[in-house]
């Protein structure tokens, strides 16, 4: 090239040498014609190499459909899809009828995700041809993409009436099927593929899924069991063998099989965890809380296995490792009610009032409603010197729950309030719930006499003395409710009544003489 005599750029020359010497140059014109790239392009076995060369084919010829097309399926093959789509539209330009390459832009199209032009070309194929069958399956699968799985059903249908035989429709149909939970017909169409192609191993663990997610036990088993005997090192089918094992309550091939799933993947934090749940369904805690922990260390924040594993730390009175976890789980929960509420009760024990506090006040928030909260709750601001507080949750528990139990310490607190008619006012709705207790009614009248009502005390301590005649305290109080009231007398009577009933009272025995000399003084003054 750029001989002696070369007139101008391109041209090329054949030079002519006699021992050594240049003797004659014989200028050469060359030129490279669209097929000879086509041919270089075919001899290449580098893909880059074989792109250029049919463009530098195109560049010259830009009308030569077959090699555009060539060049489509070349970008398509090395996941360059835009310049594929581009060079199909090119050629649909020059042959608009093209099936073939309609039929391979639909690929394009669903490659890239552009599912509504997926559609519009499988349509603009089935224009020409209704039965082809290919263009349905496209449609059907851009349909699916969609989230229209009743048309997808509708186009592998009408693909199937066109090939009854083709398995890819058979089995896409049962994977729709799937999406609109028709378990059974997708079963049918699974066990279709597998009776065609009987080696067809994704099928078969497609139609072991089904049967586990209908909860068909016993023919999940069966097929899972198939899949491992295909698949020896399928973790997952093992896992879901599991599974099937656990929902038949067949404990021990459960576990089993979680081990043997994590035998074979022992990083999948899934397994770990349902592993976990099956040690926990079996009472085995020390098992349940290590596989939890292994969910945890393989995903830290993992939000159902802090709850799982915070849970047992809790039933077994672990507070101290189960708060923390409670807390992390707060953050993603959506029942932050129960966990506040557990978190109270953790913080109660582990003597944190104030925590404690705080919790339960969240808990009633976000709307828990246990009445033991309300409990633990004025229990808590009791520890904390929130008096006021602690009645009002009292109160709140006696009108919601007006058990023996909660009303006693509703009593007790207006006691120490020195909220004498309240406390009276509870009482005697203790009595009602007991009309046969004596000690209702002996309660009943401490407080009348706090009270300042000495009638009322005295009838509530005979009352009480009804259905409990040898409680020697009773006739004690009793005694000294008639002294103040200055019926010696009677005091006497009663003080005499508490000595018999227990001689060691000391009280009683002193009592008796002094009533006896206050009896003689009030006889002088009148």
């Amino acid at each position: 090239r750029n001989g002696v005599g070369e007139s101008k750029p391109g041209d090329f020359s054949l030079r002519i040498e006699y021992r050594g010497e240049q003797i004659a140059s014989l200028p050469v014109r060359i030129q490279i014609t669209p097929q000879d790239w086509l041919r270089y392009a075919r001899s290449s076995g580098n893909q880059k190499v074989q792109i250029e060369y049919l463009r530098r084919a195109i560049a010259m010829n830009p009308q030569d459909a077959n090699v555009r097309r060539m060049l489509a399926s070349l970008y398509f093959q090395a996941g360059m899809t835009r310049e594929a789509i581009a060079q199909y539209q090119e050629i649909l330009t020059l042959r608009p009828d093209d099936a073939a390459v309609l039929a391979e832009l639909a690929k394009c199209y669903l490659k890239s995700g552009q599912n509504e032009e997926v559609i519009r070309t499988s349509a603009r194929i089935l224009r020409a041809n209704p039965q082809d069958d290919d263009a349905l399956v496209d449609m059907a699968l851009a349909w699916g993409n969609l989230g229209n799985w009743n048309k997808a059903i509708s186009s592998y249908q009408a693909a199937l009436k066109v090939r009854p035989d083709n398995p890819v429709a058979i089995f896409r149909l049962g994977e729709a099927y799937e999406k609109t939970k028709q378990w059974e017909k997708a079963a049918e169409q699974y066990r279709l593929v597998l009776e065609k192609v009987p080696k067809a191993d994704h099928v078969a663990v497609a139609l072991a899924d089904v049967f586990l997610k209908i909860g068909n036990f016993d023919e999940a088993i069966r097929w899972h069991r198939e899949v491992v005997k295909r698949q020896p090192k399928n973790a997952t089918a093992y896992a879901n063998l599991g599974l099937a094992y656990g929902g038949k309550g067949q404990h021990r091939e459960e576990i089993e099989n979680y081990r043997k799933a994590i035998a074979l993947n022992p990083r999948d934090p899934v397994i770990h965890f349902n592993l976990g749940a099956a040690y926990e369904k079996g009472k085995q805690e020390q098992e349940a809380v290590r596989e939890y922990q292994n969910v945890l260390a393989l995903k830290p924040n993992d939000p159902d296995a802090l709850e799982r594993l915070a849970d047992l730390h809790f039933k077994a009175g672990r507070f101290r490792e189960a708060a923390p976890l409670y807390e992390k789980v707060l953050k993603t929960s959506t029942r932050k009610g129960t966990i506040h509420s557990r978190l109270g009760f953790a913080y109660a024990e582990l003597k944190k009032p104030a925590l404690s506090v705080e919790n339960y006040e969240k808990a009633r928030r976000y709307g828990a409603k246990d009445p033991e909260i309300n409990r633990a709750l004025a229990l808590a601001y009791t520890k904390m010197g929130k008096t006021k507080e602690s009645l009002v949750m009292y109160e709140k528990l006696a009108a919601t729950n007006p058990t023996a139990e909660v009303l006693n310490i509703l009593a007790d607190a207006y006691m120490k309030e020195k909220l004498y008619d309240k406390a009276v006012r509870i009482y005697r709705k203790l009595i009602e719930l007991n009309p046969k207790k004596a000690a209702y009614y002996s309660s009943t009248a401490y407080a009348y006499g706090l009270n300042g009502d000495l009638d009322r005390q005295i009838e509530y301590y005979q009352k009480s003395l009804k259905f409990d005649y040898e409680d020697d305290e009773v006739y004690m109080n009793l005694g000294a409710a008639y002294e103040k009231k200055g019926l010696f007398q009677e005091a006497m009577k009663a003080y005499t009544t508490a000595y018999e009933l227990n001689p060691d009272s000391t009280k009683a025995a002193r009592k008796i003489p002094q009533m006896k000399i206050r009896i003689i003084q009030q006889k002088q003054k009148q």
